[in-house]
């Protein structure tokens, strides 16, 4: 069994931002493996369905992105899944756009989401799958880091993030299909040195 897990925040108003770009990946792979609802709590909304042979819950928290970690760590002990079993999907503002980036395990790198899922899970050993939504153009409309993440996508960038959201939803299966290596060696195409000129990495957001 494997939990995938999309970080974003509830609500309209944050449906199109770019924080909540975890929240479109799990939606198109509900669209795609036409996953079925399993529960819905105060706290999070849960569908399931299998890739292959492989069984996956399909997890949206509801606690809001700094809390993220308490919606993980009770779906974990309910329905009893190895940590190593966890996929975390998040964005990635220290990432240029459209850029994706798998690895086992680490920091947060100052998301907060991922924060509250380590200090959750008692663990950086988690798996995750960063989403780039850096742009330098953008980001020089606003003054605020935080205002920036919570802004939705420029229309010259909406389908670079779509392309983004389909590959990361492809990531994910030749996870679950084939290993994190096998996933890591087709989808992380650049170097870690070459990430981005972002001025402000490692910022907490």
């Amino acid at each position: 069994m494997r939990l995938i897990v999309g970080l974003g925040n509830p609500g309209k108003k944050y449906e199109q931002t770019r924080h909540n770009v975890g929240f479109r990946v799990i939606d198109r792979l509900v669209r795609t493996l036409s996953a079925k609802p399993l529960e819905l709590t105060r706290w999070y909304r849960l569908y399931d369905n299998t890739c292959g042979e492989e069984r996956l819950l399909l997890l949206y928290p509801l606690t809001y992105m700094n809390r993220s970690g308490s919606a993980v760590n009770d779906v974990q002990e309910t329905y009893n899944v190895k940590t190593q079993d966890i996929i975390i999907v998040y964005d990635d503002f220290n990432l240029p756009l459209g850029r994706i980036r798998i690895r086992p395990g680490g920091s947060s790198g100052g998301h907060n989401g991922l924060d509250s899922v380590i200090e959750s899970l008692q663990t950086k050993d988690i798996a995750r799958v960063r989403l780039g939504i850096y742009n330098e153009k953008s980001f020089s409309l606003y003054i605020d880091p935080a205002d920036f993440v919570l802004s939705p996508f420029e229309p010259e960038e909406e389908q670079n993030a779509v392309s983004m959201i389909e590959r990361a939803d492809a990531a994910i299966i030749t996870i679950v299909k084939e290993g994190i290596p096998k996933a890591m060696n087709s989808f992380n195409t650049v170097a870690d040195e070459e990430q981005s000129n972002n001025p402000l990495n490692k910022r907490k957001l």
